[in-house]
Parts: structure tokens; sequence; C-alpha cells
């Protein structure tokens, strides 16, 4: 864990004129928060100016995975720890400089690509949202979250590019956009968690469809086809693309009082058209009906939102993203978004004791992760109502579209 010298470097980028007394780390909670890491509070005790008086100051610790070392190896073998990192070094805290207010939390300090120390938002009255849909307000808010991250991606380009030679990110910052969430390299782990989570989107199949083993047909080679899924998660050679978080669901969101948004955790970022985290954020977080009557607003807000930043640098939006652009692109990545949020939904919507067990031994997080999660997932949407209609939320659309591709 993080000692002592790790601290005095954390105080020294929080406050230089403070003088290290000592620290405290505990762990924030025994729920699970998330497969991919772990989350404490570091409190650092310090004096000032010769004051005999300690103060004391939070902060958000992250690490990889400790108490269970088969979940640490994935996380480990993912690379998604010093991704995000990376993103926070090198992306985050420049984009926060060039948008009207910051897309995450500030970031202190990080070593060894084991452990993270950022601003802990708590203290400034952010907290996770609890509600199972996010209502109007915390869309909105979180759609200008989103919105930052998209301007500052693109602002950092446009204000490094020439006539001569336009600059892309991802031409430069390889590793902190190469692909984590998907891989189709067999043997790789994202490539088993990518096959086990799409045999719980072809067994889910039968209780939305008319004729599930065509469907489910469908599904596999859509995910794993080369004009399928595959083609839009890279850049795309038709829109705009920008760095994207790709991992939009609540628990990755924190709001203040007044519904205004903190992004986090980068691991799963990628270098595509911002329209597939718009939407991804939109399925993954709102009920279907609500979305559907409201679509065409939460598109405008995203949108406008988008424009004000870039005005901001006296950028017109129209040369870079045109609203028609957006529009289309917003149609194009439905299918995309839909297959993500699906696949998301196989974890992040698991009730709090089944996925305590997935944790609870390495043989348990090795058969959810890579071996058989249909044996999890297919039997808590039959026994829990409360999950199945959560999870269906996104699978009728998604199933809808599956059955007349």
């Amino acid at each position: 864990m993080l000692t002592p010298e790790d601290c005095k470097k954390v105080l020294f980028k929080f406050d230089k004129s403070a003088k290290y007394v000592s620290y405290d780390i505990r762990k924030i909670s025994e729920k699970v928060l998330g497969f991919l890491a772990e989350h404490f509070y570091v409190t650092i005790t310090y004096s000032k100016n010769d004051q005999s008086e300690l103060q004391s100051h939070r902060f958000f610790l992250k690490t990889v995975p400790k108490g269970n070392q088969t979940q640490k190896t994935y996380v480990e073998k993912m690379g998604i720890f010093k991704k995000e990192i990376l993103n926070y070094k090198n992306f985050l805290s420049a984009f926060s400089q060039l948008t009207s207010a910051p897309c995450a939390a500030k970031y202190y300090f990080s070593q060894n690509e084991e452990y993270l120390v950022i601003e802990d938002l708590s203290l400034r009255n952010y907290q996770v949202c609890t509600l199972e849909y996010l209502d109007e307000k915390k869309c909105a808010g979180a759609l200008q979250a989103v919105a930052r991250l998209h301007a500052g991606s693109l602002i950092y380009e446009e204000t490094r590019s020439t006539k001569e030679k336009p600059y892309r990110i991802n031409e430069h910052f390889t590793d902190e956009l190469i692909e984590s969430t998907f891989s189709f390299k067999e043997g790789h782990v994202r490539n088993m968690w990518c096959h086990t989570a799409t045999k719980c989107l072809e067994n889910l199949s039968v209780f939305f469809t008319s004729d599930p083993a065509a469907v489910a047909q469908k599904v596999r080679n859509y995910i794993f086809s080369e004009d399928g899924l595959k083609k839009k998660l890279r850049p795309s050679p038709t829109y705009r693309n920008t760095v994207c978080h790709d991992d939009l669901w609540r628990n990755n969101m924190m709001f203040n009082d007044q519904n205004e948004c903190l992004l986090l955790d980068f691991q799963l970022t990628r270098y595509t058209p911002p329209a597939l985290d718009v939407l991804l954020l939109l399925y993954l977080g709102t009920e279907s009906n609500f979305l559907v009557e409201n679509m065409d607003y939460f598109l405008d807000l995203y949108y406008n939102c988008l424009n004000y930043e870039l005005s901001r640098h006296g950028l017109n939006i129209e040369d870079i993203i045109s609203r028609n652009e957006f529009l289309a692109s917003v149609e194009e990545y439905t299918l995309p978004a839909l297959v993500e949020a699906c696949m998301y939904g196989t974890n992040v919507y698991l009730p709090e004791d089944v996925s305590t067990e997935v944790i609870s031994s390495p043989e348990t997080f090795l058969e959810f992760t890579v071996r058989d999660r249909p044996s999890f997932v297919v039997k808590e949407f039959e026994k829990n109502q409360k999950y199945n209609d959560r999870y269906s939320n996104v699978l009728k659309p998604f199933f809808e579209i599956m059955e007349n591709v």
C-alpha cells in the first residue's frame, strides 16, 4: 500500500506549505463497488507554518484488487490500471484546463501501476447516484460532464492542428486509448469475457424473440464479425472521433446537490465517435420509455453543451462535428451502444449478494468472468424480478433490432 514517502508527495501536490505528520488508510465500504479495483480513503495529517495545531485532509485511493489473486491477475492482464493512470496524468488534467469545468476529479499521485490517488469528491458533496434510473436532471448533468470530456479532447486536438496536418490524439497516445473492453484475440482474458457475455445474450434471447436460435446466431455473428461490432470499436473513418469513457454506468458518476456531475473510472477509454458514449450513458442509465420520450431532448442538450465548450475557444462546431453528422452517427452507433449496454448489464445490474458471491473465491470469480457467466446471469434473470425488470430495459430494444437485421 502507500508509504509515508508516497503520502508526502500527495500532500506536497495538495499544499506545498504543509508538513507531513502521519496517514491512515481505510476501506470505503465492504460492499462490492466494482470488479476491477478496490477503493479506500487515505487521510493525511499535517501541520502548517510550524503551528502546533494539526490538520488533516482525505483523499480517494484506488488500487488493483488485493484480496483475490485471480481477480488481481485478471485486472493486470487487461492492463487497465496502467491505462487509467496514464489517462489522469496525460489527458484529464489537461482537458480540465480547457473546459468551463472539469469532467473528472483532480489527480494527485500514482505508483507502480497499482495505486492511484485522486481528489475525494465527497468532500465537495459529490455522491454516487443511488437512483435505479437517472432522472432528467441527473441525466442532464451526466451528459454535460461527458460533453466536457469530449470537448476537451477536441480542443486539445484543434489547438495542436495545422492546415497541413491535423493532430489526432490516438496517433500520439496509443496506450491510453487501446481497446480494453473487448478483445478478439483467442486466449486473452477479455476475449473469454466477450464469449461468456455473448453466451448470456444468446441464452436470454428465448425470453424476447420468436426464433431464439436464429437471433442468437445473429448476435454472435454481429459481435465477432469484421463488419459488425469490431468495426465500430475502432476510430471511425467517417465521423470525428474523441476520447470516450466507455464505462458510463451510475457507479462511475458522482453528483452534487445541483446535479452537477463528475466522472470516475477511466479504465476502458477508447477513441471513437462521441455518439457511442452518449448512447451508452443513456441506455445504461435511463428507463426505456422515458428515454424514447426524451431522446431528442437529451441529444440536443449534449450537442449544445459541446457547442458551448468549443465556442469558448473560438471553434465552430459545424466545422468539427456538424449537427447532421452527429445525428447520423447516433443512428449508426445505436446497435453497438445497445450491445455494450447489454453485455455490461450482465454485471452492473446484478444485486449485491451475487456480486459478493462472484469475488468470494478465485473459482467463482473465474467462473463468472471468463467461463460460464450465464449460470449466474440467466439464473438471476429467472428468479429475481427486480433484476429482470432492470436488465430487460436494455435487452428489449436490443433484441427488437436484432430480430429485424
